[in-house]
């Protein structure tokens, strides 16, 4: 995992409340990312499977994360994640020092 300092995180909640975003200036995460899994079967047909990023976010509680639908991370006007909360894979849990996440980016294909 990589670590990244001083970086804002924002945090959209898909409400039809109406809720501002909740940002977070001056954090410290890191962020791990395994590469995609891709196998081509006999057919000749590849499969791609994606894997979720990891994100520990030092001083974060899984409290913060309730109801929280899109993270981003930006470090001195450079996106690092922008992507899904993965509430399916191992949910935000709180763990010693801050909270450990998964966020599902986007595939490159779905941004075109």
């Amino acid at each position: 995992m990589n670590q990244f300092v001083n970086v804002d995180i924002t945090l959209v909640e898909n409400s039809t409340a109406g809720n501002q975003p909740k940002v977070f200036f001056g954090q410290i995460v890191e962020i791990g990312s395994e590469s995609d899994t891709v196998v081509t079967s006999v057919d000749g047909f590849t499969s791609r499977g994606r894997h979720p990023s990891e994100i520990f976010w030092h001083g974060g509680t899984a409290r913060s994360l309730k109801h929280i639908t899109n993270v981003t991370i930006i470090q001195s006007g450079a996106v690092l994640i922008d992507a899904e909360l993965n509430t399916f894979f191992g949910g935000p849990s709180d763990i010693t020092g801050g909270v450990k996440f998964f966020v599902l980016k986007p595939d490159a294909a779905q941004e075109e």
